[in-house]
């Protein structure tokens, strides 16, 4: 049976992924009112409490093997520059959404794309997955490149199923098989 016990901590050549800890919640809400990474999250602001809040349910669904998220860190200094994991983990139909965010200051250097390939690995390999899947803001191009660069196909658009600040907005689905991800690597 799998567990997140000890915490599964990656590395790339730039970057550790290890786990989130109370003590980041000052960098977390820095991320989640960064008005970039706001525009397109589908939610206001959150207050430095509902950061708090979101911690303890990481805490909780990596202690109950129900989902998991990473801290994204700078290999070289160890400052936290945002997170990604993944959630909605159907275990029966092994699949799993993917979520991330990353500082407006730390983009367009390739770290997300970077962070993304060891977390799909480890949820390909470790976590049994057949698809991962990602949902977002049909408009947030930025993330659609990350996406479509470690392989993921658009599937689908749902028409203003978002209600925020006053308007509807539309949402892009992406999704990735194990096969197309290997194949990418090239591994059988």
């Amino acid at each position: 049976m799998l567990s997140f016990d000890p915490f599964p901590v990656l590395e790339t050549s730039r970057l550790l992924l290890r786990a989130l800890t109370p003590d980041d919640v000052g960098v977390f809400h820095a991320v989640y009112t960064d008005p970039e990474v706001v525009r397109f999250s589908g939610r206001s602001a959150l207050t430095l409490e509902d950061c708090k809040e979101r911690l303890e349910i990481v805490a909780a669904g990596i202690r109950e093997v129900r989902s998991i998220r990473w801290a994204l860190t700078l290999r070289d200094t160890g400052e936290m520059i945002g997170s990604l994991g993944f959630r909605s983990w159907n275990k029966e139909h092994y699949w799993a959404e993917l979520g991330y965010e990353l500082a407006s200051r730390h983009r367009n250097k390739g770290y997300m794309t970077e962070a993304l390939g060891s977390v799909l690995q480890y949820g390909f390999e470790h976590m049994g997955l057949h698809r991962a899947e990602a949902h977002l803001d049909a408009q947030n191009l930025a993330s659609a490149r990350v996406l479509e660069k470690a392989g993921f196909t658009r599937e689908a658009l749902l028409r203003e199923n978002w209600f925020r600040d006053g308007s509807y907005t539309d949402t892009a689905i992406y999704g990735l098989l194990r096969r197309e991800h290997q194949a990418r690597l090239g591994r059988p």
